[in-house]
């Protein structure tokens, strides 16, 4: 039986989370082709569980902001 690889899939842009199992703190989220490739797994031995990366996180943060904005205050 193959090792299975647990990681985090955006749902908004599909990148997957390569976290660094030595520990630390740096993640990269990366293609899953990507992935596989700097493990060396195949596609069926991942995991996904869903997980907003930075980037749509900040970009839906920022969307909600910007929606209480009233419109006087755009002029």
């Amino acid at each position: 039986m193959s090792n299975v690889h647990l990681t985090y899939r955006c749902p908004a842009c599909q990148r997957v989370k390569d976290q660094q199992w030595d520990g630390s703190v740096d993640h990269d989220w990366c293609t899953m082709a990507d992935y596989v490739t700097r493990h060396l797994v195949s596609e069926q031995d991942v995991l996904l569980s869903e997980y907003y990366c930075t980037d749509c996180s900040m970009s839906y943060d920022r969307l909600v902001q910007y929606s209480r904005v009233s419109p006087s205050q755009f002029h």
